[in-house]
């Protein structure tokens, strides 16, 4: 597998990949796939407008609540909701690491979703042999 300028920077290396990936366990998300111990990793696919994130949205709101419970030192914010905003490939590898990448266009992110995707599928049946 490519590693598509994927670089491991630790579990978490911000507060945004850490609530992005919460998110995704929360099932806002909008499409995945996967297995941790495949060469891809599991893969989250998430792409929030401003809407989506702002505090109003209980939806949103409500998942982060935990969240935000279990990480007392970082503060709700309107600026910390912003940095939510975009499009997000979100990938946990077999070691537990999250690997977060954003993208200017929903187009670019779909692209590498989608090369991933066709990746690990052909692994995946590799293993039904």
């Amino acid at each position: 597998m490519s590693d598509h300028g994927f670089i491991p920077l630790g579990k978490f290396s911000r507060a945004r990949d850490s609530i992005l990936h919460y998110l995704c366990l929360g099932f806002w998300v909008n499409e995945e796939f996967g297995h941790v111990e495949a060469p891809t990793g599991y893969v989250w696919r998430i792409s929030n407008d401003p809407a989506d994130v702002q505090q109003e949205n209980t939806e949103v709101s409500s998942i982060l609540e935990d969240w935000f419970t279990d990480s007392p030192e970082v503060t709700d914010s309107p600026e910390l909701r912003s940095e939510l905003v975009g499009h997000f490939l979100v990938r946990e590898d077999s070691q537990g690491f999250v690997h977060v990448l954003q993208f200017d266009t929903e187009k670019d992110l779909l692209e590498v979703f989608q090369t991933l995707e066709t990746e690990f599928y052909e692994w995946d049946e590799q293993g039904e042999e």
